[in-house]
C-alpha cells in the first residue's frame, strides 16, 4: 500500500492568484520528486495604498514517500 506525505507551502506572487499557487509549486518541486496533487487551502492578499499589492496561496502538496 502506497504512503503519501502532506506539506503546506505558501506561494507569493504579485502576478495574481494563479501564479501564486505556480510560485508553491516550484518551490517544492525543488526538493520534492513525485508531486501527485496540490490542494489549493486559501488565497489572500496584502493590500497597499488601496490596491492588491501581494497574492499569497496556501497549499497543501502531497507525493508518494518512496520505499527504502
Amino acid at each position: 500500500m502506497p504512503v503519501t506525505k502532506v506539506i503546506e507551502v505558501i506561494g507569493t506572487s504579485s502576478v495574481g492568484s494563479d501564479d501564486a499557487v505556480r510560485e508553491a509549486l516550484a518551490a517544492a518541486k525543488r526538493s520534492i520528486r513525485g508531486i501527485s496533487k496540490i490542494e489549493v487551502m486559501s488565497v489572500n492578499c496584502e493590500v497597499a495604498d488601496g490596491e492588491i499589492a501581494t497574492w499569497q496561496a496556501w497549499v497543501k502538496i502531497l507525493f508518494p514517500v518512496e520505499p527504502k
